[in-house]
């Protein structure tokens, strides 16, 4: 969201003064109007810039943010590169909509194709994961082969990779530093909620006008605008739109524009706070299985920096020395060993990441709920909405049916398929 023009509030853009003099890329230089870069766009520039970075004889530094693409840009093989277009540069998910609008369809029948093409693909993703369900759909469309088949290829590269014999230098090593910013949860809470004030008062409300009007304006020129991607989906627009359409429609009285205020602050709040929540998921979910292939676990460094006060000590002053060694070929200490806090949070998610989750695509009908591994099915159906939804069902499927002459034996003859549910679900039901 920072690679887009303007927004400093929306996206929490650092400012020229905490820059503080070093030349910072890829920020700012994505208009509203202009297509939403991806995850290849993205890796293809900021290589660019690492290069060129490297070529005058400095240190790129990559800051996160959004892991997906920070993960795409460290390790290789880790996504399906945009299909290049004639004239040799990638292209976006907005160029292939024209030339097959079944990807502009609604996701069910997104779905239904991938199922049809790419039956590998589509059990692994939620039927209402449009974004994952389209991305997999165009790369059949634009190169004419499955994503299941190019994901499987890539893995075994990387397998191939790491089963050849001599030692882990000798097929090179990973040159990538992470540094984790760490807080602990309860603290992070509060800090974001305190961050969603402090952009409140430098002028959020005011932003997101200009952005609300912007996209008004496209609108009434008969322009379709898609709300699931790009900066209409950065958090802050979306749950204050409603109190901006307010606004803009101003036939609303006062107590319900601040209402409807209280509702986006709280919205944007939640919402970031989600998000805090799904980095951290992201990175033992993903990052640490990448850094596992590349025998790289080890380069991971996390740095607590719950007590604000301690920055320094426990945050810049570490993280530098970490830096220092590693560009300087040291030997580096065990990751666990640099904080209690560091030994807590890492161990056990390096331990749970050993043991792999086993993919499926079971949908419990009862409580509407899709889930994608075994291992969350069976936390699922062991779960207290699961018992309450089934024990729910059981006695609203008999309420009707309890009339005074009701008998409690089945019929020795069903007169038709509903009896004989009826019978099983009361047999359960007692």
């Amino acid at each position: 969201m920072q690679m887009y023009k303007g927004l400093p509030i929306i996206t929490n853009k650092i400012s020229e003064a905490e820059q503080r003099g070093i030349p910072h890329h890829l920020l700012g230089n994505i208009g509203l109007g202009e297509e939403t870069w991806t995850v290849g766009v993205f890796k293809r520039e900021a290589s660019k810039s690492i290069r060129e970075i490297r070529s005058r004889g400095r240190l790129p530094i990559v800051v996160g943010g959004t892991h997906y693409y920070t993960d795409g840009l460290l390790f290789e093989d880790n996504l399906v590169d945009d299909p290049p277009a004639p004239d040799g540069e990638g292209v976006g998910l907005e160029d292939t909509g024209s030339r097959f609008p079944v990807l502009e369809g609604p996701t069910e029948d997104m779905m239904e194709e991938l199922r049809r093409v790419d039956p590998v693909m589509a059990e692994r993703w939620h039927p209402n994961d449009r974004r994952k369900i389209r991305r997999s759909l165009e790369i059949y469309l634009t190169t004419g082969k499955r994503a299941s088949d190019i994901y499987a290829e890539q893995q075994r590269r990387k397998e191939s990779k790491w089963s050849s014999p001599g030692p882990r230098e000798s097929q090179g090593p990973w040159q990538s530093l992470l540094l984790w910013v760490y807080s602990e949860p309860e603290v992070l809470k509060e800090r974001l909620n305190r961050r969603i004030d402090k952009m409140l008062d430098n002028g959020l409300l005011a932003e997101t006008t200009e952005v609300y009007q912007h996209l008004q304006q496209r609108l009434a020129a008969g322009e379709d605008v898609d709300r699931t991607k790009g900066i209409w989906q950065s958090i802050g627009f979306k749950e204050f739109e409603p109190y901006l359409q307010a606004v803009a429609q101003g036939d609303q009285d006062a107590a319900e524009l601040v209402r409807l205020k209280h509702i986006g602050v709280d919205g944007t709040q939640i919402a970031t706070r989600q998000y805090a929540k799904y980095q951290v998921r992201w990175i033992t979910k993903k990052t640490l299985p990448l850094l596992r292939e590349e025998q790289a676990l080890d380069r991971l460094y996390l740095l607590d920096s719950s007590d604000i006060s301690r920055w320094d000590e426990c945050v810049l002053a570490k993280g530098a020395e970490l830096t220092r060694q590693f560009l300087a070929g040291e030997p580096l200490p065990p990751a666990v060993d640099v904080s209690d806090t560091a030994r807590e949070v890492l161990t056990p998610r390096v331990e749970v990441r050993r043991q792999r989750e086993t993919p499926c695509n079971r949908k419990c009908d009862v409580c509407n709920v899709t889930v994608l591994t075994e291992e969350r099915w069976e936390m699922h159906v062991r779960g207290k909405r699961h018992r309450r939804e089934v024990s729910h069902a059981k006695r609203t499927a008999l309420v009707p049916r309890l009339q005074p002459t009701t008998s409690l034996v089945a019929p020795e003859e069903p007169s038709s398929p509903e009896e004989i549910g009826f019978g099983g679900a009361l047999l359960d039901g007692i």
